[in-house]
This record gives C-alpha cells, structure tokens and sequence, in this order.
C-alpha cells in the first residue's frame, strides 16, 4: 500500500506534459490524480487524503505499465539533454569550420544536402549579422539526425 502511495505520489509531481502523456488504463485513476493537482498546496489534510484514495485505487491497476512510464521520463529527460548539449557543440563546430559536416555525416546518418543547406544558411546569417532562425534550423536539424 505504502509502495502503490509512493507511486502515486510520483505520478502527482510529474510536470504538465508528461503529465499529459501517462497513459493510464483507469479512467478512476486519472480523475484521482487530477483531483490531486487541483488541490491548493496549502491543503495539507486533503492532500494526504487524496493520496491515500490514490494508493488505493492503485490496487486495482496494472502498476508495471505506469512505473515503466515513470522510469522513461525520470530517466529519458537525461537522455535528451545530453543529445541537445552534443547538438549545440556540432553547430558551434559546423558553424566555425564548415568542412567539420563531412566528420558529423561520418558520426550520423542523415541527409547531407539539407544539413549543408543549413550549415550555409546559418554561416551567411551570422556573417551579416541577421540571423532570423537560421542557427536554430540547423540546431533543430541536428538534434532530429542525433535522435535517431
């Protein structure tokens, strides 16, 4: 019982976008859990209650789905900064020594016409001075090349 709270209580805390992807099986479960978040922080007694009524409607739900859930986005969120912090050094890199993409396409397999596209578009921007999404393109570029 103290372990399904737990959970919950996980679940509670997650942000709004996750929060809004857990796929939960019961429908009972996910009307608790936004009756939860409703909940003014201040409330201290209903809250504990709520969680309480959380652990067990949990009782009666398939909690491997929802831990597994839980552990992707605990877990997955490292996994995503780490590609978007490799994909602003691959931009600072192309963006300094264009000839660096022929390293990059070696590393990753993407299309290399739209990546030198965008390597030239952002190089032009920053040499006049006006970048209007150029740097942002190729950064967008690269993280969907180093996701995958």
């Amino acid at each position: 019982m103290h372990a399904l709270q737990a959970l919950g209580a996980q679940l509670v805390e997650l942000p709004d976008g996750q929060f809004k992807r857990l796929q939960l099986d019961s429908e009972k479960l996910r009307e608790a859990l936004i009756a939860y978040r409703s909940l003014a922080p201040k409330n201290h007694e209903a809250r504990r209650r709520q969680l309480q009524f959380i652990g067990k409607v949990m009782r009666d739900v398939e909690t491997g789905l929802i831990a597994q859930q839980l552990e992707a986005f605990l877990h997955g969120s490292a996994e995503q900064k780490r590609v978007l912090h490799k994909a602003e050094q691959w931009r600072e890199r192309l963006l300094t020594d264009p000839k660096s993409v022929a390293a990059f396409l070696d590393t990753v397999q993407t299309d290399a016409q739209i990546l030198n596209q965008h390597v030239r578009a952002a190089i032009k921007a920053r040499q006049r001075g006006t970048d209007r999404g150029e740097a942002r393109a190729l950064f967008r570029v690269l993280v969907a090349a180093l996701s995958h």
